[in-house]
């Protein structure tokens, strides 16, 4: 997530802030009331103080940011008490050039609905103590502006972070799949390499014997062929139980066909065990005809067996685990 350093960004505000605080300590002619021209410094500090250094990050919490919009418009109402009905100096009515840099604190910190709301506020406050045609001579277009630039450079800010996280789960979905890819690789790459050197000894066989085989050779070689398959394929379908369940419904003529299409990848290993169990028993049930045993992924259940025989409409078993 994006950060500015804080260390600059409180600088920068205290500057403008105390800027202001001593633009109006030195307008004190100008007050008729000096203890409500102190007051108001006070209050504009202390809030400058809050909104400025409260809150870790870049964000102030709502609690803060109101502390901080009330302390505003209370700066205002406190400071026109004071101030006198006429005045020269141009830096008597120094707390709107003070807002700015308060609102717009507050607004570049997260809060840009709470800053508006004590600008339209300080606004109102202006115009009871001068009138419509003080409104255009105190500066108040200037705070306006400072909120507004603070206001968007906090949503950019927002965005900014948006788009890290987004561009930070993408890379890390592709870290996750290459992973994932490499894990499946190195998987297939070992299940061949251990079906090929189940096969090597038969293959040498064969070929020392230039392919004159018997019946028996040609049968076990038939089964061999198979259970090869079914370790290609089957993979978290298949266990001992399966295995030796397979080869014996294969001896009796059956038809095996298995198939892992990953529907087992998510289980528990009781679970998993008790569902192969399920499937032993079904394969040693099939005497004719041909079976099929899938996990399908993405389906309400785990591995499907249908057991079919030629001429005949309907499976003679049709199981969901």
């Amino acid at each position: 997530m994006l950060k500015a350093p804080r260390w600059l960004l409180a600088l920068v505000s205290i500057s403008f802030g105390f800027y202001h605080a001593l633009l109006g300590a030195l307008s004190w002619r100008s007050y008729e009331d000096d203890l409500s021209l102190w007051f108001s410094l006070t209050i504009f500090v202390g809030a400058f103080i809050v909104a400025v250094m409260a809150s870790q990050g870049l964000i102030i919490s709502t609690f803060y940011g109101s502390l901080v919009a009330i302390g505003a418009v209370s700066t205002v109402i406190v400071a026109n008490l004071g101030l006198g009905s006429t005045f020269s100096d141009p830096y008597a009515t120094w707390y709107v050039g003070g807002m700015g840099a308060l609102l717009g604190v507050l607004a570049a910190r997260g809060q840009a609905s709470l800053a508006w709301m004590a600008a339209a506020l300080v606004t109102w406050q202006v115009y009871l103590k001068l009138g419509l045609s003080g409104l255009a001579e105190v500066g108040l277009e200037g705070m306006f502006i400072l909120i507004g630039a603070a206001s968007a450079t906090a949503y950019a800010l927002k965005r900014a972070d948006a788009e890290v996280l987004e561009l930070q789960e993408a890379e890390m979905l592709a870290e996750s799949s290459i992973i994932s890819s490499k894990a499946s690789s190195d998987e297939r790459r070992n299940r061949l390499q251990n079906v090929l050197q189940l096969a090597l000894p038969s293959l040498s066989f064969i070929a020392a014997s230039k392919g004159n085989l018997g019946q028996e050779q040609r049968s076990k070689l038939i089964q061999l062929e198979a259970s090869l398959r079914d370790d290609i394929r089957g993979r978290a379908l298949l266990n001992e139980g399966v295995r030796e369940a397979a080869a014996a419904a294969r001896a009796r003529g059956v038809d095996v066909l298995i198939l892992d299409e990953g529907g087992l990848s998510e289980v528990s290993e009781s679970q998993h065990s008790h569902i192969l169990e399920k499937v032993v028993s079904a394969l040693n049930s099939v005497t004719v005809g041909k079976v099929v045993i899938r996990s399908p992924r993405g389906e309400q259940w785990l591995v499907t067996v249908m057991a079919t025989r030629p001429g005949t409409n309907a499976p003679d078993l049709w199981l969901k685990f």
